[in-house]
């Protein structure tokens, strides 16, 4: 990606974590990625296009990045707990995750983005269990793939908490109850406590 679009992408997310989509006017775009609002057009024809270019850029990065988490850890304990701590650690991300399924709820155009993302958590969360299912250390009390889902409604909710900083939503909480919440979805030693 030319390196200006990129800054611009990059800026545009930047302000949405801090002032909400709506309040993110071409020119904040513009200063805050030190480009000119001209340079921006020359890439997109207005404000909504670069807020739909980077809602959809940061969308795949969020599935690239979650394909990567714990990628090369084989303990199916050891690799979930990765993965639920990766899913809410972040507060920006949690921020550019529902400002993407807000505008979703409004705009059929940004539902593949939305999709492609829960499949990602799908995907991967559904391999890590199953994995650990054979191996044993699993013993899963309903079908995998809703208890994936399960897992990713407390993802969601726990999400929200941190992005709007309700009080005591710390990392280390969230991937306690996380932790929690799964080891009794699959009777397994995954809260802190008894690993």
């Amino acid at each position: 990606m030319d390196e200006n679009r990129r800054r611009i992408l990059d800026a545009a997310e930047r302000l949405i974590v801090v002032h909400g989509i709506e309040r993110v006017r071409l020119r904040d775009i513009a200063q805050e990625a030190k480009v000119s609002i001209g340079r921006i057009q020359h890439y997109f024809d207005n404000r909504d296009r670069v807020i739909e270019e980077m809602l959809s850029t940061a969308s795949l990065r969020r599935v690239a990045e979650w394909s990567e988490v714990a990628s090369d850890v084989d303990d199916p304990l050891e690799k979930l707990s990765l993965l639920l701590e990766h899913a809410i650690e972040d507060r920006a991300r949690c921020i550019m995750w529902l400002a993407t399924t807000s505008v979703a709820s409004r705009n059929e155009q940004y539902l593949p983005d939305v999709g492609r993302i829960y499949d990602a958590w799908r995907h991967k969360l559904a391999d890590v269990l199953e994995a650990g299912r054979m191996a044993g250390v699993f013993r899963p009390t309903g079908p995998v793939d809703e208890i994936v889902e399960v897992i990713i409604c407390a993802i969601d909710r726990l999400m929200a908490g941190v992005a709007i900083e309700l009080d005591g939503y710390t990392p280390e909480r969230n991937a306690r109850l996380l932790r929690n919440l799964a080891g009794l979805l699959l009777t397994a030693p995954l809260t802190s406590a008894e690993r």
